[in-house]
């Protein structure tokens, strides 16, 4: 059963502080449940592990786990970390510095794997092993992948190294034998959606510790919307929340919002991004403070995923491909970190789509 924990940034969307912290928590993937406590409880943990799946189905969340089983002060090496030491606290708020979680389509360059590479002798801070989770891993470039494989072979005992990815084939390099020989030294577990019965049971799990005056049809119709994916089943039940009145077609309005990318001023959002008008989109966007961010998101992929479908030219697409590498990354975070973000993501659609009006 999944537990609600505050966060330490005082952030309370459902989809944060219901996110899971332990592997009895994780909804679904029996199968890499079982075998990933197993490894856990008997201390023979991969220091090279490879977490395959599409968008939403808990790839960092368990690699977040894994580096708690591992550092828990309280419990040692464990599948059931107390989550209330120090150690366990730094990791579950982000502030440890052995804890490092790379967004690979940001630093998946050869020098800054380098200077991860360089680091890897030294003992962790204060945790007991660095964990490295590499998020988007399919964007590490290749030479950073070749700077990667000596210590992925010969390894070190206080190091353990975590690749997410929704794309593993594209983890093989164009280098021969690099993107193999990479692949070859990572202990591969594939996460699938979970059912909609799982996805109900999670939602009636979430509705009966808030005391939600929820009817089993509205569940149903979310769990059906969200097609196996927990986070964006967790973000409607949310926004039906607080909307309040627990209206079956009220429900089904605001999963269409999210689905059918119709909000006019979203709309308006995305034409201010495609036309790479900062100023505009800066505006547009705080007139949207109502609606989540990550609503918001899924919103303007969608539409850009649209543009990417009637592309006629190659380099049209490219354009909308790399823009989409951006803005199909999810938004965990809330408040303040999670605006940060997507700043940073319309600046960088912005810069996509200038450097293409420049011939790229």
């Amino acid at each position: 059963m999944i537990i609600r924990r505050d966060t330490s940034t005082g952030a309370n969307d459902l989809h944060v502080v219901y996110r899971p912290c332990t592997l009895d928590e994780l909804v679904g993937n029996d199968i890499n449940k079982k075998i990933l406590k197993n490894t856990l409880d008997t201390n023979k943990v991969s220091h090279a592990q490879l977490f395959t799946g599409d968008a939403g189905t808990g790839k960092t969340t368990v690699a977040k786990i894994m580096a708690l089983g591992l550092n828990c002060e309280n419990k040692g090496v464990s599948s059931q970390p107390c989550l209330e030491c120090p150690t366990c606290k730094s990791i579950l708020n982000g502030s440890s510095v052995d804890i490092k979680e790379i967004n690979v389509g940001q630093t998946g360059g050869k020098d800054y794997v380098d200077s991860l590479v360089r680091d890897l002798p030294y003992t962790p801070f204060n945790a007991k092993f660095k964990v490295l989770i590499f998020d988007e891993a399919h964007k590490l470039t290749d030479p950073a992948k070749d700077l990667l494989l000596k210590p992925l072979e010969t390894g070190f005992d206080h190091v353990y190294f975590i690749f997410c990815t929704n794309q593993p084939e594209k983890l093989k390099s164009k280098v021969k034998d690099v993107g193999e020989a990479f692949l070859s030294r990572l202990s591969a577990y594939n996460f699938h959606r979970i059912t909609k019965n799982e996805t109900v049971g999670l939602l009636n799990n979430i509705c009966e510790f808030e005391g939600f005056p929820f009817s089993e049809s509205i569940l149903d119709m979310v769990a059906e919307e969200a097609k196996g994916v927990p986070r964006d089943a967790i973000v409607w039940l949310n926004k039906i929340s607080m909307e309040g009145s627990w209206d079956i077609n009220v429900a089904k309005d605001i999963c269409k919002v999210l689905k059918d990318e119709d909000n006019p001023q979203v709309i308006e959002l995305f034409r201010a991004l495609n036309s790479a008008n900062w100023a505009r989109s800066l505006t547009l966007y705080n007139s949207l403070k109502n609606i989540p961010i990550e609503t918001i998101r899924i919103s303007i992929s969608g539409l850009f995923v649209g543009c990417l479908k009637r592309s006629k030219k190659v380099f049209e697409g490219k354009k909308y491909s790399e823009i989409l590498d951006v803005l199909t990354v999810p938004i965990y975070e809330a408040g303040k970190l999670a605006e940060h973000k997507w700043y940073n993501y319309m600046f960088k659609t912005i810069e996509t789509v200038v450097r293409y009006q420049r011939g790229n």
